[in-house]
């Protein structure tokens, strides 16, 4: 057997588990432990679903590996042949529906199971970046439309160039740190021939610290994508993907969540070519993330936007509710969502609680990779001051709160640095403390 797929997770990690116990089981022998196999990268790091390819599996102690453990659906090992000690080559044969994104792997040997590593699976066509391309003046010409793999060497610039019309849509998002090879930090910008930068991306908050450059195309010609760290540093480590064409790539949707199984009519927000709505139905299972794909007739974006799916009642901002006394009403427990839409916006909701009432407050932005850095407050019914929070363990915002006494209380959400716009979506949820 070449593959095995481990859509179960709980038998794949039993699996694991099971293994590392017995592993412990030999105490501190360290050759058993060297024993087993090492899954240093795949190359390829990612392919085109719908398509079959070569990938060569690079590691130490491969030599008597058997099977590719695989933990999602849609991709199967259709050759397997040992190389060497250090090589493993495979064909994988990606199914035209599996899901986009990162899908997790492991070699299994003789002697035990390697660490974790992954592969990326896009919609576009794959091509090589083709070197020398580290000159403005002398970019690699491509088409719209396709996914470039490529690296960037110390110091090094890469440039590509495409010939776009007025009114366009052309994005360029790259994956590089989320590729998971090593602190990769990439910057990349779409330029016009004048050299001038018409839009740049470092640490976009939707794909943490890869980038990710759109606009609409304000005149026909020629543009450059230049691709860099952002730093001007560089090593034969900084492996990346990055995906040109024009589909869509909202920064978030609106609202942020919803109930197992529900059908929610999503508001895709921050897109070059303005905010349109799209139906999805959500999983029947609960679950702290689940993945929406932003897709239009010019095509799908090569990551998802995050939504929390949990039992609890939406309840969606009505503005204004700025001011106190137009607090949009909610229940709770429950879900508040909304948008800090501009600069210096402020959200309220009311809800009621009893005295000592015991309440996890806990606001999902961030998290959910969209670029608000939520400030969060407790008000009582006139506006003075219970409690509040702001970057609890992370950029998002966290409360217990306990009710000093029956009444009407406010949650209040603003931008920690008064900022605010179209895509600062955020999401409150409101239930009892549990385990």
């Amino acid at each position: 057997m070449w593959a095995r797929n481990r859509s179960n997770k709980t038998s794949a990690w039993t699996l694991v588990a099971t293994i590392a116990g017995l592993a412990l089981g030999a105490s501190c022998f360290s050759p058993a432990q060297a024993a087993s196999p090492s899954f240093g990268s795949i190359r390829p790091y990612g392919g085109q679903r719908g398509t079959e390819i070569e990938v060569t599996l690079n590691g130490a102690r491969l030599g008597d590996a058997q099977e590719l453990l695989l933990y999602d659906e849609g991709i199967q090992v259709t050759s397997w042949a040992v190389e060497s000690d250090t090589a493993v080559k495979a064909k994988l044969a990606i199914a035209p529906d599996c899901r986009l994104g990162i899908h997790r792997m492991r070699v299994r040997s003789g002697t035990g199971i390697s660490e974790l590593r992954t592969f990326h699976v896009g919609a576009l066509p794959e091509i090589s970046e083709a070197e020398p391309n580290s000159e403005f003046a002398e970019p690699q010409v491509i088409e719209p439309g396709v996914t470039i793999n490529g690296v960037v060497e110390s110091e090094d610039v890469d440039y590509f160039a495409l010939d776009l019309k007025q009114g366009q849509r052309i994005t360029a998002e790259v994956e590089g740190i989320r590729l998971g090879t090593t602190f990769f930090d990439p910057y990349v910008a779409i330029m016009d021939q004048g050299r001038f930068e018409l839009t740049g991306s470092d640490d976009a908050a939707l794909v943490r610290q890869d980038g990710v450059a759109t606009m609409l195309v304000p005149e026909d010609g020629r543009y450059v994508i230049q691709l860099r760290e952002s730093a001007f540093g560089g090593s034969g480590a900084c492996i990346y993907r990055l995906h040109v064409g024009h589909f869509p790539r909202p920064a978030a949707i609106f609202p942020l969540g919803g109930k197992p199984g529900e059908t929610i009519e999503g508001r895709w927000l921050g897109d070059a070519a303005g905010e349109r709505t799209q139906s999805f139905t959500l999983p029947t299972e609960p679950g702290d993330e689940h993945g929406l794909f932003a897709e239009d007739e010019q095509g799908i974006a090569p990551s998802p936007n995050e939504v929390r799916v949990n039992p609890l009642e939406n309840t969606n901002e009505v503005e204004p509710n700025n001011a106190v006394a137009e607090a949009t009403p909610a229940t709770v427990p429950g879900a508040m969502n909304g948008i800090i839409g501009e600069a210096g916006d402020i959200d309220r909701f009311k809800f009621s609680a009893a005295k000592g009432q015991v309440l996890d407050i806990n606001v999902y932005a961030r998290r959910l990779r969209t670029p608000l850095d939520p400030g969060l407050n407790i008000l009582k019914a006139d506006g003075g001051g219970v409690a509040g929070n702001d970057d609890s363990g992370g950029p998002d915002s966290y409360v217990i709160f306990t009710a000093p006494e029956y009444g009407e209380y406010l949650i209040q959400v603003r931008d920690h640095l008064g900022d605010g716009g179209p895509a600062y979506a955020y999401r409150v949820e409101v239930s009892p403390p549990a385990a």
